[in-house]
């Protein structure tokens, strides 16, 4: 490199083109399936009182539904990017989950109408999008 090259632009983080597609669909689905399955065991195995059953309680109610929940908004986010909004509708799937994660199914056939309504395919942003 010589020293008369001029230096690469240097873009300010608010200039960059964000990327808001992530694995979040996966990641709120592999949540409520794991809530689910921990929720399960705890009313139907597990003796309350013990050491764990509190595991096991708190791995779905503490880490769980909030993990899914979060997703679910993340993907609402990245739609959002794409151009299909959700308006309130994301904040109450989010409430929801909180208490009841397997709501991402609803919100995953919300999800495919509103996408499918603009044009787009399930597995991605609306069709002349070139953002995904």
């Amino acid at each position: 490199m010589n020293r008369s090259d001029p230096p690469d632009a240097v873009l300010h983080p608010e200039d960059r083109e964000r990327d808001e597609s992530g694995p979040w669909r996966a990641l709120f689905l592999t949540g409520a399936l794991a809530w689910t399955l921990l929720a399960v065991l705890d009313w139907r195995a597990l003796q309350s009182g013990t050491f764990l059953w509190a595991t096991v309680r708190s791995a779905y109610t503490l880490l769980l539904a909030p993990l899914s929940a979060a997703a679910l908004l993340q993907d609402t986010r990245a739609l959002a990017a794409a151009g299909v909004e959700f308006g309130r509708a994301k904040w109450v799937y989010a409430a929801v989950a909180l208490f009841f994660p397997p709501v991402c199914v609803a919100y995953l056939l919300h999800r495919r109408r509103r996408v499918r309504s603009l044009g787009g395919r399930d597995d991605g942003p609306p069709a002349g999008d070139d953002t995904g």
